[in-house]
């Protein structure tokens, strides 16, 4: 399966390891997802140029083959990252829809660095498949599962219970990126993480529109939190191994400070992911 300039979204059998849908995802009117360009997908109001924001203070650097599920989505091997990922099966990458806007050929796994070859893997992509029920304008279901030309070595990440037990009102979970603290054009050489506390949606509610498709967490006072990539995962980090609860999304990332940041819920897409990618590869 070739990728042209077009962005290609499909559907089919046998593409990867443990990949078993049917057919091309429908959309919510009755057409489906392929041969849809990048154009079509991207909301108005938003560049499909670079769409890094800032991390801020309260992070810090991951430590060399920590969190080697985490995949930099990038247009050629060894070029720029524009986008985070997650591994979620051998083959299979879980990211937010705004992933599509780059190119995307390659996806660069366990990789410390923002570009180049020289630590992780790079794997080709070879399918896209967009959440049938994701609205651009309010980012409902905004997940993308991209699946790999071969599988990766490295373990993936554990995806959130179907019960939401995962998400605790008060507990401290991570999100991941590249960039730096100077702003939307400073980027970093290293992969870095920034700690954010969950809320209940009840709470969340209080101070911005929620629905079942999200989870926030709190805002940080006289100061904006944001990942930098967006699509990277959001983790609760167990003695057992991390759990990702949430996909870092477009719309409230990089909210005004103290204001919730919103992320897509992994538990409310635990059936149209494993109808992807397939239930019994997931660790």
């Amino acid at each position: 399966m070739k990728l042209s300039s077009t962005l290609t979204v499909v559907g089919g059998t046998a593409l990867a390891l443990c990949l078993s849908p049917t057919h091309a995802q429908a959309r919510s009117d009755g057409s489906n997802y392929s041969n849809v360009s990048v154009s079509d997908l991207v909301p108005g109001n938003i560049s499909t140029d670079a769409i890094g924001t800032s991390l801020k203070s309260n992070t810090s650097t991951v430590p060399i083959g920590a969190k080697t599920y985490i995949a930099g989505l990038r247009p050629t091997i060894d070029g720029n990252n524009a986008c985070t990922a997650a591994l979620i099966t051998p083959t299979h990458i879980l990211a937010a829809t705004e992933c599509v806007f780059g190119n995307i050929r390659w996806a660069s796994i366990g990789s410390h660095y923002p570009n180049g070859t020289q630590d992780g893997e790079q794997i080709k992509v070879v399918a896209i498949f967009q959440h049938p029920e994701s609205t651009p304008n309010n980012f409902t279901n905004d997940f993308t599962i991209m699946t790999l030309e071969k599988p990766s070595s490295f373990k993936p990440v554990a995806l959130a219970a179907p019960d939401d037990s995962d998400i605790k009102d008060g507990e401290w979970a991570v999100k991941f990126g590249w960039d730096d603290t100077g702003g939307p054009d400073t980027k970093t050489n290293e992969l870095k993480r920034a700690e954010v506390q969950l809320m209940s949606n009840e709470n969340c509610a209080k101070q911005t529109h929620v629905d079942g498709t999200m989870v926030c967490s709190r805002g940080v006072p006289n100061e904006k939190s944001c990942t930098g990539h967006y699509g990277g995962p959001l983790v609760v980090e167990r003695s057992t191994g991390d759990v990702v609860v949430g996909v870092t999304t477009w719309g409230d990332d990089c909210p005004k400070p103290g204001y919730p940041s919103k992320y897509s819920r992994v538990s409310s897409a635990l059936t149209w992911i494993k109808s992807i990618a397939g239930g019994e590869c997931f660790h």
